[in-house]
């Protein structure tokens, strides 16, 4: 599993490509609703959060099957799922490479957002942190579990988000509560319901994953 995900990182820092035109797609989101959306200090609390979610995860659609599509076109698929490897290990693998890759990609994403939005962060930047973390385990966990099924049809590129963002309605709207309570001063213990969905998303779906990726992965 560690030998996978090693490969993976490498392959991606040599080649780049999916961190770059995630943090391209994500600053022409947030350029676009920046110039699109009339935002005064009054609202911007109540507006910013969606923004910053819907930026991230329309593109994180595009970079969520990646890591499977790069072995695809290698002819490699195969040759992983006929391994002698657990396949929940394999699912663990894909989801921390796109984890990662989710987090280096908002981690270049998010000063543009405070900066385009001229967010008053100062002693909210961890609790916010912490929040989009948690936030992107559910993300990355839903996107890996289905990203191999949608890469079998022919529309691809088309069938995960339609397969994906339904299931994630609920993290959406847990991600940008929990959001703007940070951005309106609340402390982590005070995020309640909305801390406690956002958690518990990523846990479940993770652990649904490893659990049923078995079934999923048919070649």
């Amino acid at each position: 599993m560690f030998a996978l995900i090693w490969k993976d990182l490498i392959l991606e820092a040599r080649r780049r490509e999916t961190v770059t035109s995630l943090f391209i797609l994500g600053v022409l989101i947030l350029l676009v609703f920046n110039f699109a959306i009339d935002i005064q200090s009054d609202n911007v609390a109540e507006l910013a959060p969606g923004l910053l979610w819907a930026s991230i995860v329309f593109s994180a659609m595009l970079g969520l099957s990646r890591t499977f599509l790069v072995e695809r076109e290698n002819g490699c698929m195969t040759a992983l799922l006929i391994a002698p490897l657990d396949r929940g290990s394999l699912y663990i693998a894909k989801f921390s490479v796109n984890l990662l890759l989710m987090l280096v990609f908002e981690a270049m994403l998010l000063p543009i957002f405070i900066l385009f939005f001229d967010l008053p962060v100062a002693g909210k930047l961890l609790n916010l942190i912490v929040v989009i973390f948690a936030g992107s385990i559910g993300l990355s966990s839903i996107g890996t579990l289905f990203a191999l099924a949608a890469l079998g049809t022919r529309a691809r590129e088309l069938m995960l988000p339609l397969i994906v963002l339904p299931l994630q309605v609920p993290l959406l709207i847990a991600a940008v509560k929990a959001t703007s309570m940070v951005l309106d001063g609340a402390s982590l213990g005070e995020l309640g319901i909305w801390g406690t969905m956002l958690a518990a998303f990523g846990i479940l779906f993770a652990t649904v994953g490893w659990l049923t990726f078995e079934f999923i992965s048919v070649d």
